[in-house]
């Protein structure tokens, strides 16, 4: 395990702060001189001001024509925030028939894309499309320290459990660029961005994969066949049997703590199944698997004396520690678990016990990676990764324009910001939606220490109030011992009465509270505690209190597999939505309620 970090700074030292500006400068530098000779820079209506600054006309930017300085100062005052809509008109000529290279290469970063990143498009807005490109070696340092962080190396011989790296390997389609004789010059598959880094990281091009799929990488307990499985229950259950199966295991890695929660529920709820397959050896027919299940068996023998080991461990589930007993080395589990996503960190603990650390690993989207954990111990604190892209702050309470913008060295402590974000990806000053708050600075490099905070749009209205995704959560957390614990909850409009009112979903942690009954009430006290606005809304009857609509044990997994089946979303990046819109999302939730409150 790595040392504990430095007490954050509360402020920075003026050699620090000038070495965060000189740093953001050199990377402006680069994406500018680099990323003007692109299609999207040329054409893009929402550039031609910092064009005109530039005096461009024809190709990229002399880099002798401006210094860094002067450069930064003109992006400064001539570039505007940008949203995804204006991007898409030029990204889409990725997917148009035929896909013509000479209309696709440098359209938005020099050369063709490498893979094409895909959002969930899980919370009721149609998926969003990045071009990933190659970069060199000093501009892919936090995605490199990403990998590092998520895949530990073991002094011990020990495994990984790889719901990170083998999370998905599928992808929704292959954009085929050709050129003038009609020939395919690459294979660019869409997929998670997370499938898109592993396979720049090994060297494994969507050409190779029916030879990739009869391998198994060392450190891993599951072979690269699992990662080819598109049903999110028959990926969970593939996973849980390689782990079980591996006596040896120390790192349990996903990227969510709701994967997490639905791998260890996997092992819980088909305990006799995974124990047998490991005693016969033999791999089961699960949805899915038809096309990769030789591969699969190849890596599995029968293993009686295993067999034997778990089934005298028993379901040992009401014992904080069940997975110690399981794998003695286990030492911890990585899952991002700031956000929506704190709430199942007590159902993960009891699992795993007092003696196996969960940590965060980093704040990543489809567009950038943000951030890295800073202090293991806190599931909160990441420390932003300025080397690749330019991240810039967005004061939550001034005005969305970019003249309010600030940067990395002139933050404030206990603020709270948007992220903004120009990427060496040819996005600039995109509005990434993430609200975050200062906590400190990286005493090392100066770097901002952020705590995720929520989606700056997220959140329920029904009449003069706004709720927000952080007030939810907040109000939840603050209710959640009469609940008896809440696994994972999400919101959404009740109109079932004359008085409207917010609609709680909540999948338990286990048996109800002895106080249940009084959740909604408390609910509305504290969303009257919260929010104004709400409070003379309630008081003037046009809001009514909310009502509490439990869901069966298991609601929230099987929701993110029916997103993976009906989105083509992949697995483990599926994720629920704290505010529920979307009527078909709200429907399937209501035939899983077992009783309201």
């Amino acid at each position: 395990m790595e040392s504990a970090p430095l007490e954050p700074f509360t402020s920075l030292t003026p050699e620090l702060a000038e070495r965060l500006r000189e740093q953001t400068l050199n990377v402006l530098s680069y994406l500018v001189k680099t990323n003007s000779a692109t299609t999207y820079f040329k054409e893009s209506a929402v550039l031609p001001q910092f064009r005109a600054a530039l005096h461009l006309t024809d190709g990229q930017i002399d880099p002798l024509d401006f210094s860094a300085t002067e450069l930064f100062e003109i992006y400064r005052n001539n570039v505007g925030l940008s949203i995804y809509e204006d991007y898409f008109p030029v990204i889409s000529r990725l997917f148009e028939r035929p896909c013509n290279k000479s209309s696709v290469e440098n359209l938005m970063a020099l050369g063709l894309p490498v893979f094409i990143a895909h959002s969930s498009g899980t919370s009721g807005g149609a998926a969003k499309y990045f071009p990933k490109y190659r970069h060199p070696e000093h501009m892919s340092r936090a995605m490199a320290e990403t990998a590092r962080l998520a895949n530990p190396q073991s002094n011990n011989a020990g495994k990984n459990c790889s719901l990170v790296s083998l999370v998905s390997l599928t992808y929704r389609q292959v954009v085929t660029p050709l050129d003038g004789d009609g020939d395919i010059v690459k294979h660019i598959p869409v997929c998670l961005v997370s499938s898109g880094c592993y396979r720049i990281e090994n060297n494994m091009p969507v050409e190779n994969d029916a030879f990739s799929v009869t391998l198994k990488i060392p450190r891993y307990s599951s072979p690269i066949a699992v990662s080819l499985i598109s049903n999110y229950k028959s990926v969970l259950f593939m996973h849980a049997l390689f782990a079980l199966a591996e006596p040896k295991l120390e790192t349990i890695s996903t990227m969510f703590t709701t994967a997490c929660r639905d791998l260890c529920r996997t092992i819980d709820n088909r305990w006799e199944d995974l124990i047998h397959c490991i005693e016969t050896g033999v791999i089961p027919d699960l949805n899915g698997i038809e096309t990769v299940k030789d591969n699969l068996q190849r890596f599995l023998q029968p293993n009686p004396d295993r067999a034997e080991e778990l089934r005298r461990i028993g379901k040992a589930t009401d014992t904080p520690g069940w997975f110690r007993q399981i794998w003695p080395q286990l030492c911890v589990i990585l899952a991002n678990g700031s956000g929506p996503f704190a709430t199942l960190i007590p159902e993960i603990r009891h699992y795993a016990g007092p003696d196996v650390s969960v940590q965060s690993v980093v704040i990543a989207s489809s567009e950038a990676f943000l951030a890295v954990v800073y202090d293991p111990r806190d599931l909160n604190l990441y420390s932003v990764v300025g080397s690749d892209d330019v991240i810039e702050f967005l004061p939550v309470e001034k005005p969305e324009e970019s003249k309010y913008l600030a940067q990395s060295w002139n933050v404030e402590l206990g603020r709270k910001y948007e992220v903004v974000l120009t990427t060496r990806d040819g996005f600039w000053r995109y509005r990434l939606g993430d609200v975050v708050e200062i906590a400190g600075f990286n005493p090392r490099d100066g770097q901002p220490l952020i705590r995720y905070i929520g989606r700056r749009h997220m959140y329920i209205r029904l009449a003069n109030e706004v709720t927000t995704e952080t007030q939810l959560r907040n109000v939840v957390d603050a209710t959640s011992d009469l609940f008896g614990g809440v696994s994972e909850f999400c919101v959404s409009p009740d109109y079932r009465q004359v008085v409207s009112r917010y609609a709680f979903f909540v999948e338990l942690q286990g048996d109800p509270g002895a106080n249940i009954s009084t959740v909604p009430t408390a609910l509305h006290n504290q969303l009257q505690q919260h929010n104004e606005n709400y409070l003379k809304d309630s008081q003037m009857g046009r809001i009514g209190v909310p009502c509490v609509r439990v869901v069966r044990p298991g609601t929230f997994g099987d929701y993110r597999g029916w997103k993976v089946a009906m989105k083509g979303a992949a697995a483990g990046q599926v994720k629920v939505a704290v505010v529920i819109w979307v009527e078909a999302d709200r429907a399937w939730l209501e035939e899983r309620v077992m009783y309201d409150i």
